[in-house]
């Protein structure tokens, strides 16, 4: 398989998301998906015709197109790598929505994993997931921002390395190799032994409630809407 022919879907619409497609897309056959409201046909819309333009840290500047940018889970079918590039609270309506048309052998990565991933998507897909492989990354490989919603982004920082597990465990070379490929070099994935250790060192659990706190803490809240 080349790389014209090899299928990547990204899933969500936000910073990381079109980061990804902007990447993605100036390698291989990319498409974007999105189930969030009317968003798929805003980003359609908002890009047009035109290159998506991807600002690197170098300052170099990647155009590329996405094949198609869409809300429609029939295009799983085609696909040899789906990236879930959403909150996990998404990753449900993902799951059971590509179910139905993922081929043997597709690899599932969410980015980040959280808690539980590789249980939500074996509940999701029920005797179908022993087909298929999972992969949860511990967190996202970048710091972004897109600065034109839907046509520009720029990539802050790149992570060195990133922790990521596979399930089955015996499909993990296949999939960080695969997977790596698609980020590049940086960041280096560096292999989990397994999901359970992705969900309960889960960077998001500890991160989140201290930034929470600090702004909605007594000493700084004055009781307010925001």
């Amino acid at each position: 398989m080349t790389d014209s022919d090899f299928t990547v879907l990204c899933c969500g619409g936000g910073n990381a998301a079109q980061v990804a497609t902007g990447l993605f897309a100036a390698r291989y056959k990319t498409k974007a998906v999105s189930f969030f409201a009317d968003e798929a046909a805003k980003w359609k819309a908002a890009l047009g015709d035109d290159d998506y333009e991807l600002t690197v840290p170098s300052g170099k500047v990647i155009k590329s197109k996405p094949v198609d940018i869409t809300n429609d889970p029939e295009v799983a079918k085609d696909a040899d790598v789906i990236l879930l590039v959403v909150p996990s609270f998404a990753h449900g309506e993902y799951f059971e929505k590509f179910a139905p048309h993922m081929k043997p052998g597709t690899i599932v990565a969410t980015m980040p994993a959280r808690s539980g991933g590789d249980i939500l998507f074996a509940s999701k897909l029920g005797d179908k997931a022993k087909d298929m492989i999972f992969c949860g990354f511990e967190t996202l490989p970048w710091a972004c921002r897109f600065t034109e919603w839907g046509k520009k982004a720029t990539i802050l920082g790149t992570k060195n390395n990133i922790l990521a597990a596979v399930t089955p465990a015996s499909a993990s070379k296949k999939a960080l190799a695969k997977l790596q490929g698609l980020l590049g070099v940086n960041p280096y994935v560096m292999e989990s032994p397994n999901n359970l250790g992705i969900s309960l060192r889960n960077p998001g659990m500890v991160v989140h409630p201290g930034v929470m706190y600090g702004r909605w803490c007594p000493d700084v809240w004055d009781g307010q809407p925001k």
